[in-house]
C-alpha cells in the first residue's frame, strides 16, 4: 500500500512537472510571438517609409522629364515654323539636349526585412508581393530605363560645334536660322522628346505598382 501511494505520488509529481514545463514553453512561445510582431510591424512600416521614399524620387524624375520635354516642344515648333529667334529659347536650346538623370531608389526597408527573415510577415501573399517588387518589378523597370536616351558622344558633338553654352543662360546658336535645315540637330531633339515619354511611363507604371503594395502595408498594418 505505502509503494502504491508513493508511485501514485510521484506520478502526479511527475505530470505537475510535465504540466509546468508545457505551460512555461506555451508562454515562452507566446512571448516570442509578441516579439515577432513588433519586429513585423516595425519592417512593414519601414517598407512603407521606403517605398514613399521611392515614389517621390520617381515623382521628381518625371517633373523634370516633363520639364525638358516642355522645351523640346518650343525648340521643334520654333523650328519647324521658323520662327523669329528670341534669347529666350536659349535656356529651351539647353534643356531640350538634356540627357536622363541616373534614377537611384532606395532598398533600405526590403534589405532589412531580408535580414529580419523573409518568414516574418504572417501575410505570405504580401510577403510575395513585396519580394515581387524589390525583386522583379523595379530592377525591371531600372534595366530598360537604362537604355533609353543615353548620352551619344556625336550628338553631343554637334551641340558643341553649334551652340555656344553660357552657365545660367543655356545655349545661344552660333547661327540661329541654318538649325532651320539642321535635320540632324532636329531628329535628335524629337529622338530625345520621344525617349522621354518612354521615360515618364515607365515611370507612372512603377509609381502605381508602389501604391498598390503600398496599399497593401498599409492594410496589414492596419
Amino acid at each position: 500500500n505505502k509503494t502504491g501511494k508513493y508511485l501514485k505520488y510521484a506520478i502526479g509529481e511527475i505530470v505537475l512537472v510535465v504540466i509546468g514545463i508545457l505551460i512555461a514553453l506555451q508562454i515562452n512561445n507566446w512571448n516570442e510571438w509578441r516579439k515577432d510582431r513588433e519586429k513585423e510591424k516595425i519592417i512593414l512600416s519601414d517598407l512603407a517609409d521606403n517605398i514613399k521614399i521611392n515614389i517621390k524620387s520617381l515623382q521628381n524624375d518625371t517633373d523634370f522629364l516633363q520639364k525638358w520635354n516642355h522645351s523640346s516642344e518650343i525648340v521643334i515648333r520654333v523650328l519647324e515654323n521658323k520662327l523669329a529667334y528670341s534669347d529666350t529659347l536659349n535656356q529651351h536650346f539647353h534643356l531640350a539636349r538634356v540627357t536622363k538623370q541616373n534614377l537611384f531608389l532606395s532598398n533600405i526597408g526590403y534589405q532589412a526585412y531580408k535580414d529580419e527573415g523573409l518568414d516574418i510577415l504572417l501575410n505570405k501573399t504580401l510577403s510575395t508581393e513585396v519580394i515581387k517588387l524589390y525583386e522583379v518589378t523595379i530592377p525591371s523597370s531600372l534595366s530598360t530605363n537604362n537604355l533609353i536616351n543615353e548620352l551619344y558622344p556625336e550628338w553631343d558633338n554637334h551641340i558643341v560645334q553649334n551652340f555656344n553654352f553660357i552657365s545660367g543662360e543655356g545655349l545661344t546658336p552660333n547661327d540661329y536660322e541654318s538649325l532651320f535645315s539642321d535635320h540632324y540637330y532636329i531628329s535628335w531633339v524629337k529622338a530625345y522628346y520621344q525617349g522621354r515619354f518612354s521615360l515618364i511611363s515607365i515611370n507612372l507604371d512603377l509609381i502605381k505598382e508602389c501604391e498598390r503594395v503600398l496599399k497593401l502595408i498599409h492594410e496589414a498594418l492596419e
